[in-house]
């Protein structure tokens, strides 16, 4: 009986220590990843969706090697996440994201917490095809922007769309975008994009009137901070990303398109239609704000499959036989 007691006693210790030792190493965890979350806001300029994605992408590993010390892993537990990965069904971009996240994690924890190594840097992702970027015909354009009514927040999405189709912007852009940021006189647009770095945009003039009514207008009936941001949503607040990608829903619903409509494609929009209306690539990459010109080209690649498109469509009426 009294071994017995011993044992239970001993027991009652060993889970009290696990229970402990368990809440140390979370806690310890938390500690790197709310160290690591402050070091992205001060020297990372990207937007807050990503480092949202770094969070997501850091905690979903710390999960994945439970009780592990994080300060300890190696090539072999690496490699047994990435196929952790690959097996759920994300894409390569998706996986190279996360993988990229977790080298910057795993250099962070080397410089500061003394991380033996870092397991990620030399893991390689398998090639991706690279997607042609998705587009709207010009009719599409003028049919979600026909499908806005006259509502002040009918109109306040008439201007959203227009401005992000006519300058190019991302939807981060557009959501930053402060009235002291657009010249009416001169039609400019100044924009803060990637990396911090300042773009000056044009637009075109048949869209003044409109832009000068909505922030003379329509604007003032809608804000209720007392902010500078442009666009402002149902309740006067400055509008989200997610608020963005909610208006083209509604409005390709309303305009009748049949395909998912996401801001980056009134982006993808603009670029193809300067693109095929003459515009250098040049010219393409500096209104993009693309730092290299290899990603400006992929748009010379949707221009070209269209030229290709209608040269075997009309070809194949001829009589060839």
């Amino acid at each position: 009986m009294r071994t017995l007691g011993l044992l239970r006693t001993v027991s009652k210790i060993v889970k009290k220590w696990l229970r402990e030792a368990s809440l140390i190493l979370r806690n310890s965890l938390t500690q790197y990843l709310k160290e690591f979350m402050r070091h992205i806001a001060i020297t990372n300029t990207s937007s807050e969706h990503t480092a949202d994605a770094y969070y997501r992408d850091v905690s979903q590993f710390l999960e994945f090697i439970g009780s592990h010390n994080v300060l300890e892993v190696d090539d072999k537990l690496a490699y047994s996440y990435l196929n952790e990965l690959y097996e759920s069904g994300l894409s390569s971009a998706s996986v190279a994201r996360k993988i990229s996240s977790l080298r910057s994690f795993y250099k962070f924890l080397q410089q500061n917490y003394g991380a033996l190594a870092n397991p990620f840097i030399h893991i390689k992702i398998r090639k991706q095809s690279r997607k042609l970027p998705q587009f709207l015909m010009f009719d599409e354009i003028e049919k979600l922007l026909l499908s806005c009514d006259d509502s002040n927040l009918g109109i306040r999405n008439q201007i959203l769309i227009e401005l992000m189709y006519a300058c190019g912007l991302r939807v981060s852009e557009v959501c930053n975008l402060k009235c002291k940021d657009i010249d009416t006189s001169e039609r400019v647009v100044r924009v803060i994009g990637k990396g911090n770095k300042e773009r000056i945009l044009f637009y075109y003039d048949a869209l003044n009137p409109k832009l000068m009514n909505y922030l003379n207008v329509v604007r003032p009936k809608l804000s209720k901070t007392g902010e500078d941001f442009v666009f402002v949503n149902g309740q006067g607040k400055p509008l989200t990303t997610r608020g963005v990608q909610y208006i083209l829903e509604k409005q390709s619903e309303k305009a009748g398109l049949k395909i998912n409509v996401h801001p980056h494609m009134l982006r993808h929009s603009f670029a193809t239609h300067l693109l095929d209306n003459g515009a250098s690539l040049r010219i393409v990459q500096e209104l993009l704000g693309h730092e290299s010109l290899s990603t400006t080209q992929i748009y010379t690649h949707v221009s070209m499959k269209r030229i290709k498109d209608a040269y075997d469509e009309a070809m194949k009426n001829l009589p060839l036989d």
